[in-house]
């Protein structure tokens, strides 16, 4: 099967040495070119065919993570709901334990803090932490002007579109 680039590069060598060619070597090679460019058409649109195709199996497996996460998330609530049930159960009929013959439940007391205002906690109970973000569309702006910005370049880049 025939690339792309092999096709290009057909291209490239006749448009190279077509004001070599006589007068009836010109016309054939006009007819390759007429089915290169026939060949390239094809390869182009196969290759946006399988560029979509991708692009829809990519969408498809983020739907179907949604999907996945949102049932994992509400056999989490049901879970959560069902022990609340059980914790509520448990202290109105006032149980500490029943066991089963693989499974022991009973309720278990802990503890947990609660911060209701932060800025009255004192310094020593409180972590500082400190995020160095870089502004990027100022030091574009800033670089595209001119300007030097030690620990910052510009970088160009190509994406291929296809339409």
């Amino acid at each position: 099967m025939t690339t792309l680039a092999d096709i290009e590069m057909e291209i490239a060598n006749i448009l190279a040495t077509a004001e070599e060619l006589s007068e009836d070597q010109q016309e054939v090679a006009l007819e390759y070119l007429d089915e290169l460019a026939i060949a390239e058409y094809e390869k182009i649109d196969a290759v946006g065919y399988a560029v979509r195709k991708r692009q829809s199996e990519i969408q498809f497996l983020k739907d179907e993570e949604v999907r996945l996460r949102n049932k994992r998330q509400a056999m989490e609530k049901r879970l959560s709901d069902f022990k609340a049930y059980l914790v509520e159960l448990f202290q109105r009929e006032e149980i500490h334990k029943i066991k089963g013959v693989s499974t022991t439940a009973y309720l278990r007391r802990s503890s947990s803090v609660e911060v209701t205002d932060i800025s009255q906690l004192p310094s020593d109970y409180v972590e500082t932490r400190i995020d160095f973000v870089p502004r990027k569309s100022q030091i574009r702006d800033a670089l595209k002007q001119g300007q030097e910005i030690p620990g910052a370049r510009m970088q160009e880049k190509q994406s291929l579109v296809l339409s």
